[in-house]
């Protein structure tokens, strides 16, 4: 079965992300046992895709991405096949700089994070967006959405709600959205028919300014990893078992190593639930961080991304490799994991491609 890894690319410059140098979803192929990256395909047309989701079982790729002359995002369907990706269909988000998508635990249903960075007034604002998954693949209309409100005291960033990610209890019907914007992680309970409902017994919130970006759950729906942009912080959460509530159990505040900005992105968890690998932007980082019995957090290490601006990272399939997205130096890296020790080994292999956003490795 071919391992196949496949990047997302800014297209256009946007005053959001600065430079863009992408053309569009790259094929490429993985080979883990060298730690190598090759070329396959190219799919062009496709503007800012700045999130990917892989469901190899059936396989499908979904992207979020821009459509020029609209006043949302859209979220795109393909079918990963021989011969390329071939577009199965669109549908608008409900919301604007779509920027996290993600698989519901039963597979049935695609949900959206729209940011909504900047909408004038009247445009589309939706924060969470639930899309039904047809036989084929194809993404049905919305069939619930939600509106986020609020605000945060960094008047640059938290101005109103952003919702960043959108992740589901590894089991049950219970979603968790980060938002930026307002602090907090927002609970929902998803239907069987798509449709969403508050639960706010579930929610947590965070410190005022600390901006949670994006979250990973521990493969039993027991504890949950937040990264957090503004403020930068890995918090480990506990689930209730019986509740759902969340308890903090451990924060771990990232250091300046030079005095300068560190700015968080991406979060994988490794497959046996012991170690955290974060990106983090502009000081152009990868932390590692060890995760105890109690969910204590302990740094592991700090190596170079291998370029600049990590801005997604992704563990190839068996979790021997690393693959970071370099956004701003036009590379993805591939590195070894040591997963006893919780360490990267130097880079394997720099692999040119435009302005990469987002990075999904899965075996089709």
């Amino acid at each position: 079965m071919p391992i196949y890894a496949f990047t997302g690319s800014l297209t256009r410059s946007m005053p959001q992300y600065g430079a863009a140098n992408g053309e569009g979803i790259s094929r490429l192929s993985f080979d883990d046992q060298a730690g190598r990256l090759d070329a396959i395909d190219l799919v062009g047309g496709v503007d800012d895709t700045a999130w990917l989701v892989t469901d190899a079982a059936r396989g499908r790729l979904y992207s979020t991405c821009e459509i020029t002359g609209t006043q949302q995002s859209a979220i795109a369907a393909y079918a990963v096949e021989p011969a390329g990706l071939r577009l199965l269909n669109r549908q608008p988000t409900l919301g604007n700089e779509a920027c996290h998508a993600s698989l519901s635990s039963d597979g049935k249903f695609l949900l959206v994070a729209n940011y909504n960075g900047a909408n004038p007034e009247g445009w589309p604002d939706a924060a969470l967006s639930v899309f039904p998954i047809a036989g084929d693949g194809s993404l049905g209309a919305a069939v619930a959405s939600v509106r986020h409100t609020g605000s945060g005291p960094n008047a640059a960033r938290q101005t109103t709600a952003h919702a960043h990610c959108v992740v589901s209890a590894p089991s049950g019907d219970i979603v968790y959205v980060a938002d930026l914007g307002i602090d907090r992680l927002v609970a929902y309970r998803l239907g069987a028919d798509g449709s969403l409902r508050r639960e706010p017994a579930r929610d947590f919130s965070l410190p005022p300014g600390l901006g949670p970006r994006h979250l990973v759950f521990s493969s039993d729906g027991r504890a949950i990893f937040m990264v957090s942009e503004l403020i930068p912080t890995v918090v480990s959460l506990a689930v209730d078992p019986a509740t759902g509530a969340l308890t903090q159990r451990d924060n771990f505040a990232i250091p300046s190593l030079d005095g300068g900005i560190v700015q968080p992105a991406g979060i994988v968890l490794s497959a046996d639930g012991r170690h955290l690998f974060v990106g983090l932007r502009v000081c152009n980082d990868i932390l590692a961080l060890r995760i105890d019995a109690s969910g204590k957090l302990t740094q592991t290490g700090r190596w170079p991304s291998g370029g600049a601006t990590p801005r997604d990272l992704a563990f190839s399939p068996s979790g021997r490799h690393l693959v970071v997205a370099n956004q701003d130096s036009d590379r993805l890296t591939v590195f070894a994991v040591d997963h006893a020790a919780g360490t990267l080994s130097e880079p394997l292999q720099h692999f040119d491609v435009g302005t990469p956003m987002s990075v999904k490795l899965a075996a089709f």
